[in-house]
């Protein structure tokens, strides 16, 4: 996977060449099913998105821990 870093509403988002995703510094869990090809996070129940960046933002946009801070 290739490394990705982005600003999204004053949130760091990055994702390491190993997959491995931070909002904010923050570890952040999540799976990938390979039958419908969607991720998902405990972070966002019932919720699959197309891409891992997609995710990410919908993370760090609607989740309160990341929600509360600075815009």
């Amino acid at each position: 996977m290739k490394q990705h870093i982005e600003n999204f509403k004053n949130r760091e988002i990055e994702i390491s060449e190993k997959g491995q995703l931070t909002i904010n510094s923050k570890l952040i869990d999540y799976e990938y099913d390979g039958t419908s090809k969607k991720w998902s996070s405990r972070y966002l129940p019932y919720s699959e998105y197309n891409s891992l960046q997609e995710l990410a933002r919908a993370i760090a946009d609607s989740t309160a821990e990341f929600v509360n801070t600075s815009d």
